[in-house]
């Protein structure tokens, strides 16, 4: 029963706030570049050793359907050069590395206006998921962002986003957790 009345609460409370919103969507597009950390920790959060910016591309969209959420698709390319397996764990240290490429797809919160009103930079934090292909090696991920849009214009931008991607299987030894920061030019209309 609580299963049921938490759905129906979910898709009511959706709809209101899309109807609230509709008719004010809107579409932002971006190019730009990324510096890929794969260290291949088993938590990306315990360090960063491994940086790379070999063919470092990033595009994406992002579609505002609420005042405060959008939905944005994106896709980054790079080129590990070395990748570190754990010797304590039966690895053989460093070796060769190959090209990267990953598709994620994030719902991200607008949380700026609760902290300060500014018209020119936009706050935000992410949640999602991914598909990521490292030398031949794919897994799939659970994304954590953090970024800042700052608008120049109406119509133009910039994007600096931090992505932390979480493998879901961390038995990989080229695709595994990792970090994806990038710095994009926005266009929005």
């Amino acid at each position: 029963m609580k299963k049921t009345t938490f759905i129906l609460f979910f898709l009511m409370f959706s709809t209101l706030a899309y109807s609230q919103f509709r008719g004010r969507e809107t579409w932002v597009f971006s190019a730009g570049i990324n510096v890929l950390d794969n260290s291949a920790f088993q938590d990306p959060l315990k360090g960063t050793e491994k940086w790379s910016f070999n063919t470092p591309f990033t595009f994406g969209a992002e579609y505002r359907f609420d005042e405060d959420f959008t939905i944005s698709p994106m896709l980054s390319f790079n080129s590990v050069d070395e990748v570190y397996e754990d010797e304590a764990h039966g690895g053989r240290g460093i070796i060769e590395g190959g090209t990267y490429f990953s598709f994620d797809v994030n719902a991200k919160f607008y949380f700026d206006k609760y902290i300060a009103e500014n018209d020119k930079i936009d706050a935000y934090v992410g949640l999602g998921a991914g598909y990521f292909n490292v030398a031949d090696e794919s897994n799939g991920s659970g994304n954590v962002a953090l970024g800042l849009r700052y608008w120049f214009s109406s119509q133009w931008g910039l994007r600096l986003q931090s992505l932390a991607k979480f493998a879901f299987d961390d038995d990989k030894v080229y695709a595994n957790n990792n970090f994806i920061h990038s710095l994009e030019v926005l266009y929005r209309f």
